[in-house]
This record gives C-alpha cells, structure tokens and sequence, in this order.
C-alpha cells in the first residue's frame, strides 16, 4: 500500500514537473501549457486551468519550457551537420515560441541560423535574426542575434566579419561564473570567430577559439559538440598545430 502511495505522488509531482511554467513580474507563477508566441503583439498565449490568456512580453519574468517534440533530435542532426534536418525539426518551435527567453528556444533559433546559412538560405537566416534582434532588443540574446546578423551580412568575407565582431567584443561579458544567458552568447561569439579565423587560413587562431568553447562554453550543447569536432578537424590536418 505504502509503495502504491509513493507512485502515485511520484507520477503526481512528475505532471506537474513537465507543464511549462510561466512567472510573471508581479510574483505569480502560473503551470500549464506555452501555446505560441505572437510576433504583432509581443505576448505569450498561456493555457492552464482557468483557461487560455495572453501575458505581454515586458510583464513575464521567466518562462520555463519542456523541450518540443524534434528539439532533442535537430540537436543531434546539428552536431552531426545534417542541416536539411536540423531545418525540418527546429523551424516549426523556433516559428512558434521566438520571443521567450528560455535556452532551448534559443538554442533552436540559434542552430536554425547556422543551419540556413550553411544551406546558402542567406535570406532565411537574415530574417531570423533580425525577428531575433527584434524580440530581443537588449542582453544576451540580442548579442546572439548581432552575431547572426554579423556571419549572415558578411558572405564570404572573412575579414569583414572578423572586423564586425570585433566591434562586439565590448558587450561580451567574461568572467569566471558568467551566468547562462552569458556563457551562450560567448559560445555562439566565439565559435563565429572560430570560423571565421579558418576561413581567413588562420588556423592556430580557430583551434583556439573553437578549443574555448568546446572546454569554457560547451553550451548550447549541440554548439559545444560542433565546436569539439571542427578542434579535432584542425588538429587532424595539421598535427603540429599549437594555439598561442
């Protein structure tokens, strides 16, 4: 009977874990379930018990998401490269939950820009980060759309890019517990310059910068995972390769 009890808690508590919670500025917190995020108005329709409202951006204070359906597997498609996919499993999350500050959204909208620049979709991924620096007009998930914006502005120009994100290193925020939101954007920064250094046919510069985020900033993790590979990558061609 005492067994019995107990699981039936555990699956209690366990249902109430896996709603999608929603915390307002005025202290209320609110389990139920994210339905979208509307691009006109700026707020996120919310169902729970009482029924389906909307709560404007500026008056959340935190918004926690159970991962959708396709985020765990574009996950693996991005560290694996199959962008196409990486498209077809994070497009649909990224087009209904852009705007809410929550990692895996930003994860998804972040790896979705790469996956359409690497398919030459240039137009695609300028939109997308351009709802982002939108959504986003401060912190950093703004940097992270600049950073975006940056790679998807600049073509092949890798002197070009290396010269606009240097024009960002001044919002980066390095220390040694930098908070998440911090930690992403310098991943996604860092692994941006990496490219851009191999491209540029400095490779001891890359191996460094894809080296800090694989050890400093392995999150989001599927940047961590790309990060870690294109090391071993450089590290491959060139076994004498050193950073400084």
């Amino acid at each position: 009977m005492m067994y019995r009890l107990l699981l039936v808690s555990w699956v209690g508590l366990g249902g109430v874990f896996a709603q999608d919670q929603l915390r307002l500025k005025s202290g209320e917190v609110i389990s139920g379930s994210a339905v979208k995020f509307d691009e006109g108005s700026k707020s996120l329709t919310f169902k729970f018990d009482k029924g389906t409202l909307s709560y404007a951006q500026g008056d959340i204070a935190e918004v926690t998401l159970k991962e959708r359906s396709g985020v765990m597997e574009g996950r693996k498609a991005l560290e694996e490269g199959k962008m196409e996919e990486v498209v077809a499993k994070w497009q649909e999350p990224v087009a209904q939950y852009l705007g809410v500050d929550n990692p895996w959204v930003l994860e998804c909208a972040g790896g979705l820009g790469q996956a359409y620049l690497t398919l030459g979709k240039i137009a695609d991924a300028e939109a997308l980060y351009g709802k982002m620096k939108q959504f986003y007009p401060s912190g950093p998930s703004a940097l992270r759309a600049e950073i975006g914006l940056a790679v998807a502005t600049s073509g092949k120009d890798a002197s070009g890019l290396l010269a606009k994100l240097q024009a960002l290193e001044g919002q980066l925020k390095e220390s040694l517990r930098p908070l998440r939101a911090d930690r992403e954007a310098l991943a996604e920064y860092y692994f941006a310059r990496g490219e851009a250094f191999e491209r540029n046919g400095d490779s001891a510069k890359a191996l460094e910068d894809f080296l800090r985020v694989k050890v400093l900033y392995p999150e989001p993790p599927s940047l961590g995972q790309r990060s870690a590979k294109k090391a071993d990558s450089l590290r491959q061609a060139n076994k004498d390769l050193v950073t400084e």
